[in-house]
């Protein structure tokens, strides 16, 4: 059985093996039809997942189906690395035909960002996945981050394809698995998380505490206000104000592509409520359900701001629809698109703060010595002992109230005064 370091090795280099696959297709004359490009990625696709069988022969992962779902996306991702790579005139001769006949719209500047995106961000996250599952760990946040990056990249991709000016072929429906493996394992990590949920009642915070919360109150307001001014411009408002922003702040808008159109949607029907739903979480504190959607949230912030500004500053994009090269418009369009990814970012790490403080205590327990972890143990056992007795000595000394004792010491004073 080999070792959970070996295995993502082995798919590490297995996804590099499309570089001689799409070289090779490319040189073929049935991929100038977009129906045969469709028929040569239904077929590649699986067969690699039964090369990946191979690794795990003799390992609990090949019961598991997100393996499966995982090595075929590492390698998909790392053809649209090469895409990325070709679009940007670093290779040439790999995926000219399926610029040309699969996914023409992948030419625009979006098309361009999220296949870099997908070639990087998310292939490391596929990655790190296969290892915590072979691994045996824990590999639920995680997977919940990437749940909320590559749902949110089919959330505006797919749908921009269809509105946009560069028309639709047969390999669209080759992102078609993208949409339903996220959901699936989107699902079934948060019913792994509910199956231990109850609610927490929060004791006594500190001083930072009750200040960070108050700013993710006011940044989530602020977040909700800017993201329906967004939706109104793009909605063809007249007033002076939003077609303001649109020439001289965010012309990216306005893209014949309509991806940045799309993307602002996207924050109106989606991020608003989930900014209305963390608001509410900060004024009535101890729901667990914040913690997983902070971490999905924070996954779709990642990727809509990583691509949304390359897509706004890249070469690919017209002139007029760039960001213009003026004081203003830099300092707005980099003050609120950084916020939009940095504030999740601490948003996540504050609702997750104790895991991550596990996480590095972990990390470096291996490197202390065997004598100071004992002595570690000893001082937190004693002290768990220590308060353990304090509650028994505090419930000892406690006085029971006793019905019969009332009564009791009025007859017996009675009695003195009789006598």
């Amino acid at each position: 059985m080999y070792k959970p370091s070996t295995i993502v090795f082995f798919v590490f280099i297995a996804s590099f093996l499309a570089a001689p696959l799409i070289y090779t297709l490319d040189k073929l004359v049935l991929m100038e039809s977009s129906k045969w490009v469709f028929l040569a990625g239904v077929i590649v696709l699986p067969l690699f997942g039964l090369l990946s069988t191979l690794f795990v022969q003799q390992h609990e992962g090949k019961n598991e189906t997100l393996y499966y779902v995982w090595c075929i996306f590492s390698f998909t991702a790392v053809v649209d690395l090469f895409i990325g790579l070709e679009l940007d005139g670093f290779v040439k001769g790999f995926m000219e035909f399926y610029l040309r006949e699969g996914e023409p719209y992948l030419r625009s500047s979006y098309g361009t960002s999220i296949n870099w995106w997908d070639g990087t961000g998310h292939f490391s996250m596929y990655l790190g996945l296969i290892y915590l599952l072979v691994s045996g760990r824990d590999y639920r946040l995680l997977c919940l981050y990437w749940v909320g990056s590559i749902t949110h990249s089919m959330i505006v991709f797919m749908p921009g394809n269809v509105i946009g000016n560069k028309g639709l072929k047969w390999s669209y429906f080759l992102n078609v698995p993208y949409v339903f493996y996220p959901i699936y394992a989107g699902v079934r990590c948060l019913r792994m998380g509910m199956k231990n949920r109850w609610r927490i009642y929060p004791t006594e915070k500190k001083t930072w505490e009750k200040v960070a919360e108050r700013l993710f109150a006011v940044w989530f307001l602020a977040a909700i206000v800017m993201a329906s001014f967004r939706f109104i411009c793009c909605m063809g408002c007249k007033e002076k104000i939003t077609q303001y922003y649109l020439k001289e702040i965010e012309p990216y808008l306005n893209d014949p592509t309509q991806y940045g159109r799309t993307q602002a949607l996207c924050y109106f029907y989606y991020f608003t409520p989930v900014y209305v739903a963390f608001f509410c979480s900060l004024i009535y504190p101890g729901e667990l359900w914040v913690k997983d959607w902070s971490l999905i949230h924070a996954g779709a912030s990642m990727q809509a701001q990583f691509v949304y500004i390359w897509s706004s500053l890249k070469w690919r994009t017209k002139p007029e629809f760039q960001v213009p090269d003026t004081v203003e418009a830099r300092c707005i369009f980099w003050t609120v698109n950084l916020s939009l990814v940095i504030v999740p970012h601490l948003f996540a790490w504050y609702c997750h703060k104790s895991e991550i403080r596990d996480f590095f205590n972990d990390c470096v327990s291996p490197c202390v010595s065997p004598k100071l972890k004992s002595f570690q143990g000893e001082g937190r056992t004693f002290q768990k002992v220590e308060s353990i007795q304090r509650e028994i000595i505090y419930i000892q000394r406690t006085p029971e109230k006793n019905e019969d004792e009332t009564p009791t010491r009025r007859v017996t004073r009675s009695q003195k005064k009789l006598k």
